[in-house]
């Protein structure tokens, strides 16, 4: 436990954000999405903490559902990519997993495998082109699957690509596709199906369609899927504060050169601080100069190529002093992760999910839940 770098989990307020995204689409219902470690967040215990109030879970893998019923987690849990061999319908039928289905081959292997399981939900591909299938396609699968007795419900999902612009009418044509399908699936005697289309930028700036499921995934963890805003702004809490300490403190002076290439240097007399973190643990090794964070709650900034297991930085006003032990918060609550991966040239699911097992985790119930 002695090196200090330690990602600190507010567990209330990934279940406020839960919560919120249920306010903003009131007649739906909502999975949590902890897919990839819960972002990065933790899984088992993020769904503990939110298995009482979820609708259901969401994972990509049945590795990460199974772990979670492992764990005692009560709740349903959607396979959002499908299974990847034809074996697995068999451990959703005994786990009570619900999955979605994307081609042909899932669906034979489903018809196969004569497993039950309560809801399937049909991925159709309305622009995005990576999973799914056309509306012809969807029509005839729904109606195999509804023939089958292997399923008690039905839902169509799609999946959109550039929700998070709300410049590009995309996603507008996307929900149109799908409409038109749904419609036909209608017409062709099926009845209605229910919808799940809404990730996290769709819940919070979309019209999605009324009843069905939302997919909240990176907003859950208090972050936020649109450029140049932070989830603090949007309403959400962050989740997750990843902070270290300050184990060497150097006084540089004008001109001197600091770190792997030498590639920072001096414009002026001021402490250096070196801190416990680097790319070893998930800080990128891309991020610029001048990325913010905090020391001992002063504002102060990158200074220095990241390493593997040390960053260096300086404070905002040069004039203040830096000392050994002091506490340094590299994203959270003061310091909004979106700003640090700007910074990194990349985006906030990265930075949370590229996390390594090296950070010491502490997970808490500050927040408070109205």
């Amino acid at each position: 436990m002695a090196r200090p770098l330690t990602a600190t989990v507010d567990l209330n307020a990934i279940l406020h954000n839960y919560r919120y995204a249920k306010k903003l689409q009131p007649s739906c219902k909502a999975f949590a999405v902890v897919k990839s470690n819960a972002y990065g967040h933790g899984a088992i215990e993020v769904a503990k903490h939110l298995d009482d109030d979820a609708d259901a879970f969401a994972v990509a893998t049945i590795e990460e559902a199974i772990a979670l019923r492992e764990a005692d987690i009560v709740s349903p849990i959607l396979l959002l990519e499908g299974v990847f061999e034809a074996d697995e319908w068999r451990l959703c039928e005994e786990h009570g997993f619900w999955s979605a289905i994307e081609s042909d081959t899932q669906l034979a292997w489903f018809l196969d495998s004569k497993a039950n399981v309560e809801k399937i939900f049909v991925k159709l591909d309305t622009g995005m082109h990576r999973l799914g299938m056309d509306q012809e396609a969807a029509v005839a699968f729904i109606d195999t699957l509804k023939s089958s007795d292997q399923v008690d419900d039905v839902i169509l999902m799609t999946h959109f690509a550039c929700a998070d612009d709300l410049s590009d009418i995309t996603t507008m044509e996307q929900l149109t596709r799908f409409e038109q399908a749904r419609h036909a699936i209608e017409k062709s005697g099926n009845g209605p199906v229910d919808a799940s289309v809404a990730n996290s930028a769709a819940i919070m700036k979309w019209s999605v369609p009324e009843g069905g499921w939302i997919r909240p995934g990176l907003m859950l963890y208090g972050i936020s899927p649109f450029s140049g805003v932070t989830g603090q702004q949007l309403g959400l809490a962050p989740a997750m504060t990843l902070s270290s300490k300050v184990i060497s403190v150097r006084a540089l002076k004008k001109g001197d050169k600091v770190g792997y290439g030498l590639s920072y240097e001096a414009s002026e007399d001021h402490q250096l601080a070196t801190i416990a973190a680097g790319y070893g643990d998930g800080y990128p090794r891309t991020t610029a100069y001048g990325a913010p964070m905090n020391i001992n709650a002063m504002p102060a900034m990158l200074a220095g190529r990241v390493s593997m297991d040390m960053i260096t930085a300086r404070l905002t006003n040069a004039t203040s002093g830096i000392e050994i032990g002091q506490t340094v918060e590299l994203w959270g609550s003061n310091v909004p992760v979106e700003e640090v991966a700007d910074f990194a040239d990349t985006i906030a699911y990265e930075l949370v999910t590229r996390m390594t097992s090296r950070p010491h985790y502490k997970y808490e119930t500050r927040f408070e839940l109205k």
